[in-house]
């Protein structure tokens, strides 16, 4: 069962943190989820992209339950207009919520939409992004997935030959847009350049295609979320995981990695 509270538009939104003491009139606006759990766990999607895939349950020796609760931004997989996050919650207490926040700031958000749930059920979450958007994915194809899987086999068969540039030229757009955010893309090349050659790969062979964001980027995952390349070991700064190969899109007549 679930129960919603209220909606605000992005404007009223805008003007209603602007009009807060101390926040400056020019606000660059971020959406972000906050999370109450008292029982349970859920997975969350933001525009058909997986979020999150984790719960807390928490109670004690006698029975009574603590809550647990947190929040994230949301910062990628937007698109411009309605944004759209999907919860699926399996437990007898939880809450959602939207916020709006002015980047910098710390408090004094705006409620955009709430979901609540007293029973396991599904509930959406809606909010407006009014800002540029600049991300590579938004300017991929929308074409079928013709060709895709014989792209991951070619990352695959890479990965297994320790064929590194066939690797980072097929992730050209995600470090492209690493690069973007961060400033600069030397760090991930210089990194991926390190741990690639001397650390075997992990190759999952049974695979599920899934179209998100519209049809628009394709999400790839084995049965458990494992993805289709992965590499891990330790180094000289501890232990590291990298997963590679788990979100395409198609540009022309190619198909790249636009996110891990």
């Amino acid at each position: 069962m679930t129960g919603r509270t209220y909606k605000t538009s992005i404007g009223m939104a805008i003007a209603l943190i602007a009009a807060m003491p101390g926040v400056a009139s020019a606000c660059e606006l971020f959406h972000g989820v906050r999370v109450q759990i008292e029982s349970g766990s859920y997975r969350a999607t933001l525009n058909e992209v997986l979020l999150k895939d984790r719960g807390t349950k928490l109670s004690s020796d006698d029975g009574s339950v603590s809550q647990s609760s947190y929040e994230y931004s949301l910062t990628e997989w937007l698109v411009p207009g309605q944004n759209i996050v999907n919860i699926d919650y399996d437990g007898s207490a939880g809450a959602f919520t939207i916020f709006a926040r002015c980047k910098g700031s710390y408090d004094d958000d705006h409620i955009v939409d709430t979901v609540s749930f007293t029973s396991p059920s599904a509930g959406q979450l809606h909010f407006d992004h009014a800002e540029p958007l600049d991300d590579i994915y938004l300017k991929a194809d929308i074409a079928g997935d013709a060709g895709l899987l014989d792209a991951v086999e070619k990352l695959q068969d890479a990965a297994r030959a320790g064929d590194v540039e066939t690797i980072l030229r097929m992730h050209a757009p995600m470090i492209e847009e690493f690069g973007r955010r961060m400033g600069s893309a030397e760090g991930i090349t210089s990194y991926l350049r390190t741990i690639l050659p001397s650390h075997p790969a992990v190759i999952e062979e049974t695979l599920t295609v899934t179209p998100v964001m519209g049809g628009r980027v394709y999400q790839i995952f084995g049965p458990d979320g494992q993805p289709p390349i992965s590499v891990s070991g330790q180094t000289d700064d501890g232990s590291f995981s990298w997963p590679g190969g788990v979100y395409w899109a198609r540009f022309g007549d190619e198909w790249a990695v636009v996110a891990n």
